[in-house]
Parts: structure tokens; sequence; C-alpha cells
């Protein structure tokens, strides 16, 4: 049986070190009640006050909407993921707008979008199922590697332009990136998991 937190704690740790950083993903609109979509191929959130994103989107006349929420789930550079957060989009002469502020030293953003009806009581989201929708900053941690226009990797330091001192000093270890934490929980569930049980 002291083998089953062990495989668990091995399926965890793909997913907590490395993701393939920088490459944006959004959902097909066909067959749904958007027209168009328009929001930015990245942003910028490694300043203290964070960032800000704004989309406009375009819902077809017939459709009826009396609704719209922009549900957003924001990701930061140690490996966190905040809940889900709720819109509301402003409808303006049939374009749908709106911005959220976004968190410092965040590393991407994930959305989908839950549509409201006028000639039903339920809520259409798109996509059903997951995020449809991912942009990632202009400064990244992917639990791998560092990225973004915001990082150049000529200064030789780990981390973002901006928000390093000027004392700030580069480590080979494992440790020196915000995944480290992760690291050493990981390992110490692993270690738990192989100890004996005392009677």
């Amino acid at each position: 049986m002291r083998l089953a937190p062990v495989v668990v704690v091995l399926l965890i740790l793909p997913t907590v070190v490395g993701e393939g950083g920088g490459i944006n993903s959004e959902f097909d609109l066909s067959d749904t009640p958007i027209e168009s979509l328009s929001y930015p191929e990245s942003f910028t959130a490694h300043r203290e006050g964070g960032g800000f994103i704004s989309i406009e989107l375009e819902i077809g006349i017939n459709e009826n909407v009396s609704s719209v929420h922009w549900v957003t789930q924001v990701c930061v550079n140690s490996g966190v993921c905040y809940p889900p957060e709720y819109n509301n989009m402003n409808d303006q002469n049939g374009t749908w707008v709106a911005g959220v502020e976004i968190e410092a030293d965040a590393s991407y953003v994930n959305w989908r979008f839950d549509i409201q009806h006028d000639n039903n009581s339920t809520t259409e989201r798109i996509p059903s199922l997951g995020w449809g929708w991912k942009i990632w900053s202009t400064c990244w941690f992917d639990g791998d590697s560092w990225g973004g226009d915001d990082f150049p990797p000529e200064i030789g330091i780990e981390g973002c332009v901006g928000v390093l001192d000027d004392n700030s000093e580069s480590s080979d270890g494992m440790l020196s990136v915000p995944y480290g934490g992760a690291m050493l929980a990981i390992l110490s569930l692993g270690t738990a998991a192989l100890m004996p049980r005392r009677a």
C-alpha cells in the first residue's frame, strides 16, 4: 500500500515542473454564439501594481443574450493558480466588453465564457469543459524555464526585468526558481510515503 502515495507523487510531478511556457491557446468559435473575440496576445504584470487585460466579443443579434460572464483564472510564477473569478461583461450595442486587473507576477491567464440567454434559464458555457483560452505574460516561469519579452536571457539572472533588485544573483540550483517550494513539498511527501509505519 505504501506504493500508492509514491505513484501519486510521480503523477503530480510533471504537471508541477513543466507545462510548456509562452504558447497561447484559443477555443474554436465555430458553433458558438460568439462571432468574434478580441484580446491581447500577451500582458505585462511583473511590476508592483500587476497588470490589466481587456477583451471585446461580438455575439449574434439573434442569440437573445441577457448576460455574459468572463470567467478568469490567474496563475502566477510561483506555480499557484488562484480560484476562478466571474467578471460581468458590459453590453455596448451588441459588443460585450470587460477588463480585469491581474495580480503582480502573473505567469498566464486562463478563461472561458458563461452566456445567459433570455429565452431560457440555462447558462451556456464556452467551452463546455475546461478552459478555452490562455495567454501568457511578458515574463513567465513554466516550472522549468523563464521566458517572455521582459525576460531577456542575456542578463544572466532568473527573474523579470523591473522586479529584481540590482543585487539579485543567479543560482544554478533547482531551488532558485519559484517552484522550489513545491518541489520540497513533493519530495517530503515521497519520503513520508516510503517510511515504514510504526505499530
